[in-house]
């Protein structure tokens, strides 16, 4: 069991490595993503030593990571939250930032991760 949970502390520490890599380079490689991949692998295999077959594993997830990071705040973009100034309210307004057009809706139907645009979230007028 403690051997287990060492594989997967050793699996996840090198995975949040791949992830950061992935980060740190994305912009330099831009219009080769296959080369970032490749030099994420090498990164792993040689500069942390984790065994090639495990490092194009850890680096293929934490691509997947990254991308699933990357849909996410595409998506945030496009709404904005904004909640009632009224203590106590319980409706928010949805704004679509392209149209500009706000929807009430009741919080309590919205994801917690959603409310809390409307604390850190600037609203664009476009």
């Amino acid at each position: 069991m403690k051997h287990h949970l060492m594989s997967h502390d050793y699996r996840s520490s090198m995975q949040r490595a791949a992830y950061a890599y992935l980060q740190r380079h994305e912009a330099q490689y831009l219009a080769d993503s296959d080369l970032l991949f490749d030099n994420c692998v090498h990164h792993l295999a040689f500069a942390l030593e984790v065994p090639t077959f495990l490092a194009q594993q850890l680096t293929h997830n934490a691509w997947t990571e990254l991308q699933a990071a990357h849909r996410r705040e595409r998506a945030a973009r496009g709404v904005a939250v904004e909640a009632l100034r009224t203590p106590g309210a319980r409706v928010v307004h949805l704004i679509d930032t392209r149209t500009q057009h706000r929807y009430c809706v009741s919080a309590r139907l919205l994801p917690q991760g959603l409310l809390t645009l409307s604390h850190s979230a600037p609203h664009h007028a476009s």
